[in-house]
């Protein structure tokens, strides 16, 4: 893994180029100490601090095991004007052989640019030997790890790096230094690059174990989701299966709805025209109870002329009586009278024969009034129970009508029920096939869920 001389690989990454923005202000405003030959060092303040953060952090058992300490990061301080002057042909060397590795090239390519990567090893180097090496310096190598995590930069390369680095850097020093102070300060170099790689393989191992664990939880996700992608295929074809079946049912049930509505509207045809049949029925009887009524009328007028007529032929009758008698008399005084009343006797008698005549005639008309009277007061007996029973019938028909009124009104509202039952029928079948569009849509969807759960399971495959 070319860790930290890769670290401008996530220069596009966030925190990758920001890690050495403290380094490059270093680098301007800072004023070369000059190097300090023999083993004599006078410690800084800087230096002090930076020793106390690395012993007081959860990485002091990595600097203890190195042996880091206050004179290595002092003597590399005093080495700052040597790398200065001799960190771009360290930088140059070192891309010269990068360059000869295609995949090291291709991670390049695909993050960052090589002019990038020459700018921030170049910063990497110098921050070595800016005595700021605290708890900030450990957190810009983490990022290191993470990141390589991040672009598949793995451990391999980072080692090898560090090794052209150091072959570089001791090349550098044995030029610009005596053996024995190239020796120190080389073995300074090495213990912090040691430290430098110790943190970000620990961070990159982190990582990719983190990752790693996630990756198996994804499987774990993957295997689920396949199988409920083939569950939800096959509820979607059992559902489309029944809601085919159902949708027949409904269909089928509309049609009865349908039919159901015909009947109920010729019912209330039906219905109504019955009510007219009863109605003009009832306008009949109307008009006889009428006529039967006014016949009433006559019938009394006819009882009431027979009486008058009764009266009338009560007092000729007694008239006749008298002219009976009178003739009766007239007879025996004629006849007392002798010859002289033979001429009255039969005025008498013919008067007596008229009387009788009378009196008979009287007789039949009175019988023909009897017989009258006694016709009109059958007839009133006949029309009493006509009335009655016309009445009865008309209370029945009336009841009828109110019943076909209800039953019409019943029938209508019962006919607008099934209507609006109907309705929704139609509505639950229009519903029902957007239910089924729905549920195709998804068995289509849930089939794509097990392609790609599948493609998925073949890169996983392929990644192990």
């Amino acid at each position: 893994m070319m860790g930290c001389p890769f670290k401008g690989l996530f220069g596009d990454e966030k925190g990758a180029i920001s890690f050495f923005k403290g380094g490059k202000k270093e680098e301007e405003g800072h004023t070369p100490v000059p190097y300090t030959s023999g083993t004599s060092l006078s410690i800084t303040p800087d230096v002090s601090r930076s020793i106390k953060e690395l012993k007081e952090s959860t990485e002091s058992s990595k600097v203890h095991f190195v042996g880091l300490n206050e004179s290595d990061l002092q003597r590399l301080v005093s080495l700052r004007p040597i790398f200065e002057k001799n960190v771009a042909g360290i930088v140059n060397t070192f891309y010269e052989k990068l360059s000869q590795v295609p995949a090291l090239i291709t991670i390049i390519s695909n993050h960052s640019s090589v002019e990038k990567l020459r700018q921030t090893l170049e910063r990497y180097l110098l921050d070595m030997t800016s005595g700021d090496v605290g708890k900030d310096y450990i957190v810009r190598r983490k990022i290191i790890g993470s990141v390589h995590n991040r672009i598949n930069l793995f451990p391999e390369w980072y080692i090898g790096a560090y090794t052209i680095i150091q072959n570089e850097v001791l090349s550098v020093l044995l030029r610009e230094l005596p053996p024995a102070e190239a020796q120190q300060a080389f073995i300074s170099f090495q213990k912090l690059c040691s430290f430098d790689m110790q943190i970000a393989i620990a961070t990159y191992i982190d990582s990719y174990t983190s990752s790693m664990m996630r990756l198996n939880e994804i499987e774990r996700i993957q295997h689920r989701l396949n199988e409920s992608s083939e569950m939800l295929v096959a509820t979607a074809e059992e559902t489309s299966a029944s809601i085919g079946e159902k949708e027949e049912h409904v269909s089928q049930m509309l049609e009865g709805t349908r039919d159901i509505q015909n009947s109920s509207l010729k019912m209330v045809d039906d219905v109504e025209g019955g009510k007219t049949e009863i109605s003009s029925a009832l306008k009949e009887i109307d008009l006889i109870v009428e006529i039967m009524d006014e016949t009433r009328v006559r019938s009394k007028e006819l009882i009431e002329s027979s009486n008058k007529i009764g009266e009338i032929v009560q007092v000729i009758h007694a008239i006749s009586n008298k002219t009976n008698v009178l003739s009766l008399n007239a007879s025996i005084e004629a006849a007392r009278a002798g010859e002289h009343g033979r001429g009255f006797t039969v005025v008498a008698k013919e008067v007596r024969n008229l009387a009788m005549q009378t009196q008979a005639a009287l007789d039949h008309i009175h019988e023909q009034i009897s017989m009258v009277q006694n016709n009109v007061t059958s007839f009133e007996n006949s029309f009493e129970q006509i009335a009655r029973q016309t009445s009865r019938f008309r209370e029945i028909n009336t009841a009828i009508m109110n019943i076909m009124d209800n039953s019409s009104v019943q029938v209508r509202s019962n006919s607008e029920k099934i209507q609006r039952v109907g309705s929704y029928i139609l509505d639950f079948q229009q519903t029902f096939n957007e239910i089924s569009t729905a549920s195709e849509q998804v068995a289509k969807m849930a089939e794509e869920l097990s392609m790609l759960s599948n493609q998925l399971n073949d890169k996983f495959n392929i990644n192990k």
